[in-house]
Parts: structure tokens; C-alpha cells; sequence
């Protein structure tokens, strides 16, 4: 958070505030893919709730969609894992959340490479865990340079949380240094939490097949989050999953039995259709990337500077020089031009940063670009 206490989910507020009072607000600030959604998966929810599967299930998931994730993963990353370790979630964060819950009394502090997802920190600091974070830099391509590696092996922890590929930079770990993080977690016996929501959206899709999911590594204290609202677009679904060991499965398992009982199972059937059609992630990733990259190239002309992303919607920008206060910049965009991005500051205090987000219809992006375009040319220099 910078000096004025921005952050994007009070921008997302603000905006939302703005269109109450009818001004039409061009989001560029939320990762809320608007792609149709495909047919098949709307009308099997439909269907499944029209036939009656309206009632209590088991707070597990139930068992064919624990297998259809099962396969997804075991498909996609090349692992073998089974429903055992699988329990189904309305969404990841509420799977972190609980994770959470089961961990904390064993955890007192955790580590993270910044910048990086912002409900991380808030979690952590609900439950009492203190973080300690390796802030990488732009000249480093946002990596952790030898030294933050040296840092991370003298830094005494219990958790490490990765998330990649990563939100807000649109980049990824490759395997080697994923390989380096894990065996510093390792040797410390500490537990990682690796959120993989967005390897489905990486651009090029022999990377996918190389991908580093923790679940490739022979470590018990390990768990992996997903998610089907960025890879299927079904932000609005809620629907997702965890994994890890059985013996973690089945604290969350009581966590959910005494809190929501189980994701609405008409919800789930929907998810297995979406899981049984491959062809729906890459379809979103081409559209992903055709707007990010448009995105981009209009940033660039602008005077903004950052690494283009390799994955997800996103592109975490500096300022052109002309702006030396962000904060003011990013209000004066949405109360003059009705344009919402999201401040760095809420990705680690990086507040000379913006965080794009390209989930918009590329009309959507192009209008909210050209009313930039306008504020800029009117700066102040």
C-alpha cells in the first residue's frame, strides 16, 4: 500500500461506485476474464440443476469431478496423482484460506518473491504468520538475483508460497529456478504452496508440457492450487481445487463439512464438462494473449516500460517519467477518464507500477488505452 492507502480492490470500489451513478468505467484494474464462457458448460449446470442435483454432497467433492481433476493434471503436467489427494473448493483462495487454517499453529513465518498477488500477505497477517519477502526488480526481469537466493537460505521459515506464473508480471519461473527455491524449502523442512492457476495460460503451449509444477517434485509438504476461473474463464462459478496429502485433505475435509458443506453440486457437474474439453483453455489462451499483446504495443508507444508477459492478462508497467506521483495519476484516471488500473503498490510496494489487466474485449482495451493516451498528453511535464 503507498502513502494515500490505494489499493486495487478500492479502486475496484471506486469504479464500481462510478457506474452506479451511470459513467461508463473501463476496467483494466480486475483479472476477470470476459470471454463467453463455452455453451456446453452453462447448460450442463442448467441441466444438472433442472434434474434436481440441488442437494448436499460430500464436502470432499464429489467423485467424478475429483476425477476429472485428477486426469486434467495428470494429462496436462505429466503426474500422477489421484482423487485421494483432491478436495474440491469454491475457488483457490478459499483453499488457501483453509490450508491456512490447518497450518497455522505450525507456522510462524513465511517467504514469497514480490511482486506478487496481494491476498497473500492479508491471509498470512489474518492468521497471525509473519511474511518475510524477496523483492525482485525490473532490471532483474522480476528473478531473484543470487543474492536474494543467499538471503532466502539464511532466512529461517516454515512456509514458502510460489505463485507462477506470476500475477502481477505475466511472467514465469523457469524449471531451474523453481528446481533451486524447492530444495532451499526442502532443507529447512518447510511447507510450499504452489499456486498454479495460471499455467494454463501461458502463450506457448510446449512450455505447458515443461511447466514445474510442484506436483513433479518428490516432497510431501507440498500443495497446489487451481482453479477454473482464469484457464475456463469461470471467474463467477467459484470452483476450484486443492492438493496435497491425505492427511491435509481430510482436516480441510472437516473445515468444509462445519463452514459451506460442499460446492453446489449442479457447480460441479459444470466443472466436469469443462474439464473434459481440452480444446476450451487453449481457445482462451489465443485470446488472452492476442489482447495482451495488443495491450502492449499501445503501453509501449505510450512511454510505459515492462517485460512482455509470457502468460496470463497482465502487464505490470512503470510510469513514463512525466508522472511523478502514481497515485495521483491512477485517481485522476478513473474520477476524469473513468479508466480503473491497478496501483503496484498493492503487489509489494512497488508504487512507481501499474498492473494492466487485458480481460476486456480488445474494444474495451483500445477505448480505455485512447482515454490514457488523452490524460497523457494533458500531463503536466
Amino acid at each position: 500500500m503507498d502513502n494515500n492507502g490505494i489499493t486495487h480492490y478500492r479502486i475496484f470500489r471506486l469504479a464500481k461506485e462510478l457506474e452506479e451513478k451511470g459513467y461508463k468505467v473501463i476496467h483494466l484494474e480486475v483479472g476477470d476474464p470476459y470471454v463467453d464462457i463455452d455453451e456446453e458448460i452453462n447448460n450442463e449446470m442448467c441441466r444438472r440443476a433442472q434434474k434436481g442435483y440441488t442437494h448436499y454432497s460430500s464436502p470432499y467433492g464429489i467423485d467424478r469431478l475429483r476425477d476429472a481433476a485428477a486426469n486434467y493434471l495428470n494429462t496436462s503436467l505429466g503426474v500422477e496423482i489421484t482423487r485421494d489427494q483432491i478436495l474440491i473448493t469454491p475457488g483457490s483462495k478459499s483453499a488457501l484460506k483453509m490450508f491456512l487454517d490447518v497450518i497455522d499453529d505450525i507456522v510462524e513465518t513465511a517467504v514469497t518473491l514480490e511482486p506478487t498477488w496481494s491476498a497473500y500477505e492479508g491471509l498470512l497477517d489474518y492468521h497471525g504468520i509473519e511474511l518475510e519477502t524477496i523483492k525482485t526488480r525490473f532490471e532483474n526481469r522480476w528473478r531473484p538475483t543470487e543474492d536474494d537466493l543467499t538471503r532466502l537460505e539464511n532466512t529461517d521459515f516454515q512456509l514458502m508460497i510460489l505463485l507462477n506464473p506470476s500475477n502481477p508480471t505475466g511472467l514465469k519461473l523457469d524449471d531451474k529456478l523453481v528446481d533451486k527455491l524447492v530444495e532451499i524449502a526442502i532443507s529447512k523442512e518447510a511447507i510450499i504452496i504452489s499456486d498454479e492457476v495460471y499455467y494454463q495460460t501461458i502463450y506457448k503451449e510446449e512450455d505447458i508440457e515443461k511447466y514445474p509444477s510442484i506436483l513433479k517434485y518428490e516432497y510431501e509438504n507440498t500443495v497446489s492450487l487451481h482453479s477454473l476461473s482464469k484457464s475456463h474463464a469461470m471467474t463467477g462459478y467459484r470452483l476450484g481445487w486443492i492438493v496435497t496429502k491425505k492427511e491435509w485433505i481430510e482436516e480441510m475435509r472437516r473445515l468444509v463439512q462445519y463452514s459451506y458443506t460442499n460446492v453446489p453440486v449442479f457447480i460441479q457437474y459444470a466443472g466436469i464438462k469443462a474439464l473434459e474439453n481440452p480444446s476450451i483453455p487453449k481457445r482462451l489462451r489465443r485470446i488472452y494473449r492476442e489482447r495482451t499483446l495488443y495491450m502492449a504495443g499501445r503501453l509501449e508507444r505510450l512511454g510505459f516500460k515492462f517485460h512482455r508477459p509470457e502468460a496470463t492478462f497482465y502487464i505490470f508497467a512503470s510510469t513514463p517519467d512525466s508522472i511523478r506521483d502514481t497515485s495521483t495519476f491512477i485517481l485522476r484516471l478513473l474520477n476524469e477518464k473513468y479508466v480503473a488500473v491497478a496501483p503496484g503498490s498493492s503487489f509489494g510496494g512497488y508504487n512507481k507500477f501499474i498492473r494492466f489487466s487485458a480481460s476486456y474485449p480488445k474494444e474495451e482495451i483500445a477505448e480505455g488505452l485512447d482515454r490514457i493516451e488523452d490524460l497523457l498528453k494533458n500531463w503536466p511535464t
